[in-house]
C-alpha cells in the first residue's frame, strides 16, 4: 500500500514516515498541500493521510481538490483541532476517516490495517467504490450526529438548503446535546458565506460585562461581530444575554455597524446571526425578559431540533455510526439487546450522552460484540415521571413499588451506579439496597 503523508510539523512528519515504513508501507512525507498535488501528478498513491491546519493552503481545500482529481485514494485526516465540526466538514468533503493529534503512530497504523482487511486481496483502487459509498451515506445524513430516518430529522434535513441559501437569521430551538451547534454549522456550510469567517460565542454562564468584550471587543481586540463579518455569527444560549446588552446588540444588527472609540466613523458590519436557546423567547419578551425587536430581528427562520427521546427509532441508526467512528482501529459490533437496552433509556442529555457512552463502550471492548450486561447500570434503571397531573397507576401498592423503584433508580444514577454510595445516599443498609435492586432488576449483576 503507497501512502503520502502531508503534515507541516516535521517531527510528525517525519515519525510517521518511519513507523509507517518499519510496518512495511511505502511511504513518502512532505510537508506542504502543494508539493502534495505535484507528487499526485506523477505517481499514483492508495492513501493520503494530511493535516487540516496548514499554512498557503487549508487541508479541507486540499482534501476538495485531491477527491476532485483522484477519487480513488482514501483520505484520512488528522488535526489539532478535532471537533465535531472539523470532523464534519471533512467527512462531508469525501474523507474516510480522522484522528485527534496527538495519536500514536499505532492508532494510524491500525486505521490502515483495517482498510487492508477491508479491501481482502483486491486492490485499493478497484474497491474504491465500498469506501465513497461510506462517505455518501455520512453526507446523506448530514455528516455526524444530525443522522436519523424520523419524520422530524428528515424534515429539517429537506429545509436545510432552503434555509442555508435565503441568508436570514435562524434560531435553533432545543434541548442541550442535540446537535444545535452542528445544524448552525451545517447551515454555514451549505450557504453562499461558506468561504467566510465562523465564529462561535457561547453565552451561557458569561456576566453582562464578559459577553459585552466578547460581542463588541474593545480598544483592544475585535468582538466576535466585526470578526465575523461576512460570515457568520453563532450565538449559543442567546436567551442568557443580559438584558442590558440586548439593546446594544439590536442597536448593531439595525444599524449594521458597530461603534468602536478608537475609530471616529463607526464600522460596517455584514453578519448572518444563527443563534440557540433553550427558552421559548416569544414568551419572554411577552414577559420583559428579552427584547422583542431582538427576538423579531434573531428569530427570522426558526428551527426546533427535538430530544432523542422523541425519535428512538433514530437510536439504533446513530449506536452504529458512534461505533463505526470509535472502533477505528477494529470492527466491533453490538447485540441486539444492548441496542434494546439503549434505546429504552430516556437520554435526558441527548445525542451527546449516546455519543460519550458508546465511546466508553468501545474504548473498554475487547475485539467481540457489546453485549447488555457491558452497559452501565444507570442506563438500565427506569427515569423518574410526574404523576401529579395524570396519573395512570390506579392502586396505593403500584405508586408505592414505582416510588421504590424510581428512588433506586435516581440513587444509582448519582452514584454512578456504585451500589455501596447509592444504600448511603438513601440512608439503606447495602444488604437491604441490594435486595430492593435485584427486585426490580433482576438480571443485573449486583457483585461490585
Amino acid at each position: 500500500m503507497k501512502v503520502l503523508v502531508v503534515d507541516d510539523e516535521k517531527l510528525k512528519r517525519m515519525t510517521l514516515r518511519d513507523d509507517l515504513r518499519e510496518s512495511g508501507y511505502d511511504v513518502i512525507a512532505v510537508e506542504s498541500p502543494l508539493i502534495g498535488l505535484q507528487l499526485l501528478q506523477q505517481e499514483a498513491y492508495d492513501v493520503l493521510v494530511t493535516d487540516l491546519r496548514m499554512p498557503k493552503m487549508h487541508g479541507i481545500d486540499f482534501l476538495k481538490n485531491v477527491k476532485k482529481e483522484y477519487p480513488h485514494i482514501t483520505v484520512i485526516v488528522m488535526t489539532a483541532y478535532a471537533s465535531v465540526e472539523t470532523a464534519v466538514e471533512a467527512l462531508r468533503f469525501g474523507a474516510y476517516n480522522y484522528i485527534k493529534k496527538p495519536f500514536s503512530s499505532d492508532v494510524l497504523i491500525a486505521m490502515l490495517e483495517k482498510l487492508k482487511a477491508l479491501k481482502g486481496k483486491t486492490p485499493l483502487e478497484k474497491t474504491s467504490s465500498s469506501v465513497e459509498a461510506s462517505v455518501r451515506n455520512h453526507e446523506s445524513s448530514l455528516y455526524h450526529t444530525l443522522i436519523g430516518k424520523s419524520q422530524q430529522i428528515q424534515e429539517i434535513f429537506d429545509q436545510i438548503p432552503k434555509i442555508a441559501s435565503a441568508d436570514s437569521n435562524v434560531m435553533i430551538y432545543g434541548e442541550e446535546g442535540t446537535g444545535k451547534s452542528l445544524l448552525a454549522k451545517t447551515i454555514h456550510l451549505q450557504s453562499s458565506r461558506k468561504h467566510e469567517p465562523y465564529v462561535s460565542l457561547n453565552c451561557y454562564g458569561l456576566n453582562a460585562d464578559a459577553v459585552d468584550l466578547e460581542l463588541f471587543g474593545d480598544d483592544s481586540r475585535q468582538g466576535k461581530l466585526q470578526l465575523s463579518t461576512d460570515g457568520t455569527l453563532f450565538i449559543a444560549n442567546v436567551d442568557t444575554i443580559p438584558i442590558s446588552l440586548q439593546a446594544k446588540l439590536l442597536a448593531a444588527l439595525e444599524n449594521l455597524s458597530l461603534a468602536v472609540q478608537s475609530e471616529e466613523e463607526p464600522i460596517a458590519i455584514d453578519v448572518r446571526i444563527i443563534s440557540t436557546s433553550r427558552e421559548n423567547l416569544r414568551e419572554r419578551s411577552r414577559s420583559g425578559e428579552f427584547l422583542e425587536d431582538l427576538y423579531y430581528q434573531l428569530n427570522v427562520i426558526p428551527l426546533y431540533l427535538p430530544p432523542l427521546r422523541e425519535r428512538k427509532g433514530d437510536i439504533p441508526m446513530l449506536i452504529n455510526h458512534f461505533i463505526d467512528i470509535f472502533s477505528s482501529t477494529q470492527p466491533i459490533r453490538i447485540q441486539p439487546e444492548a441496542v434494546r437496552v439503549l434505546t429504552e433509556y430516556s437520554w435526558p442529555g441527548n445525542v451527546s450522552e449516546l455519543e460519550n457512552i458508546i465511546e466508553r463502550l468501545v474504548a473498554v471492548n475487547k475485539g467481540t460484540d457489546i453485549t447488555a450486561e457491558e452497559i452501565p447500570i444507570e442506563y438500565k434503571l427506569p427515569t423518574s415521571q410526574k404523576f401529579d397531573d395524570t396519573p395512570s397507576l390506579t392502586s396505593f401498592h403500584e405508586i408505592i413499588k414505582t416510588t421504590e423503584r424510581e428512588l433506586i433508580a435516581w440513587a444509582m444514577r448519582k452514584t454512578k451506579g456504585n451500589k455501596t454510595q447509592a444504600a448511603r445516599l438513601l440512608s439503606m443498609k447495602p444488604s437491604t439496597f441490594r435486595d430492593t435492586l435485584a427486585k426490580h432488576i433482576q438480571h443485573i449483576v449486583l457483585d461490585d
